[in-house]
């Protein structure tokens, strides 16, 4: 549920094969196209090649983003949605206190400091999807 906002818009940047398959992934994730000039919920590009691989330091966050717990893991479901911590804390009947731990939480097993780094990180590690 997004809140009555409507669909999540996203912005391809690619062109060709690469922009067809991410196109064909909005739209079966029920995403919409933003329009030239319009703001952008996501914005989707190819990485220009694979990493040989993953630095150390960079497999801690993937790692423990496998320990979200359930509840970090219900409320990660409210972030992606747009979710306040006020509009979580009242859904979940908790305090907002409590809320801001479990984001806390959220965001130091993602390894991340905003909450649309941690949405992206989720929707990448497929700990959550865009159900609109």
């Amino acid at each position: 549920m997004r809140l009555g906002r409507g669909p999540l818009k996203v912005r391809i940047e690619a062109a060709g094969p690469e922009g067809a398959k991410l196109l064909a992934w909005a739209e079966a994730d029920g995403l919409a196209l933003a329009a030239p000039g319009e703001a952008a919920d996501l914005e989707a590009s190819p990485c220009e090649e694979a990493p040989a691989a993953r630095p150390a330091d960079a497999a801690g966050p993937a790692r423990r983003a496998s320990e979200l717990s359930p509840r970090e893991l219900e409320i990660m479901d409210y972030l992606v949605d747009g979710w306040s911590n006020a509009e979580v804390a009242s859904a979940l009947g908790i305090g907002l206190r409590t809320v801001r731990f479990h984001i806390e939480g959220i965001f130091g097993k993602l390894g991340v400091s905003r909450r649309g780094e941690a949405v992206r990180e989720a929707v990448r590690l497929g700990l959550v999807r865009f159900d609109v």
